[in-house]
């Protein structure tokens, strides 16, 4: 079966799977519920299992609608449909305990109220960190707090980490994932609408779910519905592109939609309604317009500096130069290879015939090129992530006053396009989309900081 409003990204339903899709629609039924197409959709993908060991094809699930289109039915719905389950354990979170603790009332409520209740062990207990809903065939749904010791302790079958645009880190994933690591049919879903540049979980799911969705062989099924980011937001035939259920019972409805066009910002409208990221400079990086018109022919000069980085794979590295020219910065790809050892060795190279300053960020990947630098008497200069952030603002307000410059070197240009932000606190720094090589960026970034942050010698005192 096919949703009438397809995911703009969407993890194809393989016709030559079993799924349990219908079960999830007919639990839906039995509570009183009737799924919207898209609801139905979701669950016959999400819910494909092999048919020899009856495991899930999908450990991961992420769905991204605009607000008001039936995230809750469907949640309540899978939540209810793995508590028929004897002895199963479901975990819900939200990005802090008070909100886990609101929504988890919603959904013991909406349960309660259909024929489900008769299916619950007594009342739920609601005292503070110890909500639990127990069913009669020992199930439990419960809370867990956001954090590294989410689920310590726990053996989880679902957990459901809802308004994941929220969450600025990736910890609750690392958390949950060790409690389900011995569950063979358990399954994560996390739900959202767009959100900024500050969340760091979802963006990283939105860039990973749309690659997945290709990947026949991917653990993660990825729907997310939105129009293009260019569309005209007054189209009502837009807004249907990410609001699957518009119109229909218990969805979203156009005269609100208007209503909130007159009365919202466009960033929010477009993040609430129509499921697009806010702050596209932001999530990008670097405004590739400003990026374009940084380029010129200009060339380092006497005075520089230099940096390298490798990937988290080691599978790549890069050496980049920077140097000063009437108050800009012009940047320069000096090697970028697979090869790490000419990595070094270039760097040491140029840094001795240079008697140049090698800035390393000591916490990346390429702090194991420190040793080869100390050998060669290489001067180094080492920062730490505090002040890799204020590299990388430095970096990102240079390019619209055209304070760098670069030589359109593909490698470098790539790496921009394929940057986006990682909140550190009240800051960001650069992250890669998923398999994306940032080396040139991240490089090009410290050996820039290795310019404009050098300490101005002191001139001699006049007597």
């Amino acid at each position: 079966m096919s949703s009438p409003v397809p995911p703009r990204w969407g993890t194809p339903r393989r016709a030559d799977r079993a799924t349990r899709g219908p079960l999830l629609g007919e639990v839906a039924q039995l509570l009183g519920w009737r799924f919207h197409p898209w609801q139905r959709y979701s669950g016959d993908v999400s819910l494909e299992i092999d048919r020899r060991t009856k495991e899930p094809y999908y450990r991961t699930v992420g769905i991204g609608v605009a607000r008001q289109n039936g995230k809750t039915t469907l949640v309540c719905a899978r939540i209810a449909m793995q508590l028929m389950a004897a002895g199963s354990t479901v975990a819900y979170t939200a990005q802090d305990r008070n909100l886990a603790r609101f929504k988890w009332e919603e959904h013991v409520s909406l349960l309660m109220s259909t024929p489900f209740r008769h299916k619950v062990a007594g009342d739920p207990v609601r005292a503070n960190g110890r909500e639990c809903l127990t069913m009669l065939n020992g199930a439990r749904y419960m809370i867990v707090t956001p954090g590294e010791k989410a689920g310590k302790g726990l053996a989880i079958d679902l957990a459901i980490v809802d308004e994941a645009w929220a969450h600025e880190s990736e910890m609750i994933l690392g958390a949950l994932g060790g409690a389900m690591s011995a569950r063979r049919f358990a399954q994560i879903w996390l739900l959202s609408n767009a959100g900024s540049y500050r969340s760091a979980l979802w963006r990283r799911m939105t860039d990973t779910g749309r690659d997945a969705v290709a990947d026949p062989h991917s653990p993660l099924c990825w729907l997310e519905w939105a129009p293009a980011e260019d569309c005209d937001i007054t189209d009502p035939l837009v807004w249907r592109e990410a609001n699957p259920s518009l119109d229909e019972p218990h969805g979203a409805v156009s005269r609100a939609l208007a209503a909130d066009l007159v009365t919202m910002d466009e960033a929010t409208f477009r993040r609430e309604h129509l499921n697009l990221w806010a702050d596209p400079i932001g999530i990008v990086g670097i405004d590739p317009v400003a990026w374009a018109a940084c380029r010129s022919d200009d060339v380092p000069g006497e005075k520089v500096a230099l940096s390298l980085d490798f990937t988290p794979e080691r599978d790549r590295g890069t050496v980049v130069i920077a140097g000063d020219v009437d108050g800009r910065t012009p940047l320069e790809v000096i090697e970028s290879s697979s090869d790490l050892f000419r990595v070094i060795e270039r760097a040491v190279e140029v840094a001795k015939r240079w008697k140049a300053t090698v800035v390393i960020d000591r916490a990346s990947p390429a702090g194991s090129a420190l040793p080869a630098f100390e050998r060669a008497r290489v001067k180094v200069r080492q920062i730490a992530l505090p002040e890799f952030a204020r590299a990388c603002g430095s970096f990102h307000d240079a390019v619209p006053r055209g304070q760098l410059t670069h030589r359109g070197d593909y490698r470098l240009d790539s790496a921009v396009a394929a940057a986006t932000k990682r909140p550190v606190g009240d800051a960001w720094v650069w992250q890669r989309r998923a398999g994306a090589d940032i080396t040139p960026l991240t490089a090009a970034t410290n050996a820039r900081w290795g310019i404009v942050s050098a300490p101005v010698p002191a001139r001699p005192a006049i007597h």
